[in-house]
């Protein structure tokens, strides 16, 4: 199966020796899931350098990525090698396996041992073993809650996952979904360019006035201002920008958000 390579290297290979080369790598694996305006990019450029990155930087050997099609079902979308692709087949057509229960429940599952996990998974584990793996992770991949696949992570051997290992594929797996799920085909004119940067410049403008009218309100510096109506957007899981307009708008009092939270 032909894979385009991710950016700045050519494949998952264990490179990573030291905690710098593996502060690079890791940096280099952000970089490289953000890029979504290069011109050879698209969605599965991104899941492919999301399963290379996973395989690169934690003890895994394999890795592959399942996503949900219209018919509800998942089906195999990039992978580091073929016999990945066979055990994701396999959990989809028995409709059981880490990728499966991580999908439904959208939360991670781990099998550090799959030769100690034949209970949980009766028919995909004597698969997944024959096809050389003994261990299973995975984790959902989700946008603002609606689960729309999973990262399916395999070794050669009993492999538990470091909870730093964790952290980062989480975050790894944020970081590619949102990228693949926010590209765009249109490419990115001149003008579009001047006009996002023009708004982000409004919306900066918008939040400074926001901050003054809290400082001016609750007698402290604007950069405490600033602050409290980050908070605030945080606590009620919005935009700080929405919470600034709707304060220059006059439509939240400005005692709402500086008050003590609850």
């Amino acid at each position: 199966m032909t894979r385009p390579a991710p950016h700045g290297w050519t494949g998952a290979k264990k490179t990573v020796t030291t905690d710098m080369n593996r502060e690079q790598a890791i940096t280099e694996a952000f970089v490289s899931l953000t890029d979504t305006v290069s011109d050879d990019v698209d969605p599965l450029t991104l899941l492919h350098r999301l399963v290379d990155h996973c395989v690169r930087l934690t003890g895994m050997d394999a890795a592959g990525v399942m996503l949900v099609n219209a018919r509800g079902r998942l089906q195999s979308a990039a992978v580091t090698e073929e016999r990945v692709e066979l055990t994701e087949m396999f959990q989809a057509q028995v409709s059981e396996g880490p990728c499966i229960d991580s999908y439904h429940t959208g939360c991670p599952v781990h099998a550090d041992d799959l030769a100690a996990d034949g209970d949980r998974w009766p028919v995909f584990t004597p698969l997944a073993r024959a096809a050389g793996f003994s261990a299973a992770h995975s984790f959902p991949l989700q946008l603002r809650s609606q689960n729309i696949g999973a990262l399916n992570l395999l070794a050669r051997t009993p492999t538990p996952l470091l909870p730093q290992e964790v952290r980062l594929l989480q975050a790894l797996v944020s970081t590619a979904t949102t990228s693949a799920l926010t590209w765009s085909r249109e490419p990115l004119r001149p003008y579009d360019i001047v006009t996002r940067t023009q708004a982000a410049l409004s919306t900066k403008a918008l939040l400074d006035i926001a901050a003054g009218m809290l400082a001016a309100t609750a007698g402290i510096a604007p950069s405490e201002g600033a602050q409290r109506m980050r908070d605030y957007a945080a606590l009620h899981h919005v935009r700080a920008a929405d919470i600034a307009e709707d304060l220059v708008r006059r439509r939240l009092a400005p005692q709402s958000v500086v008050a003590p939270a609850p």
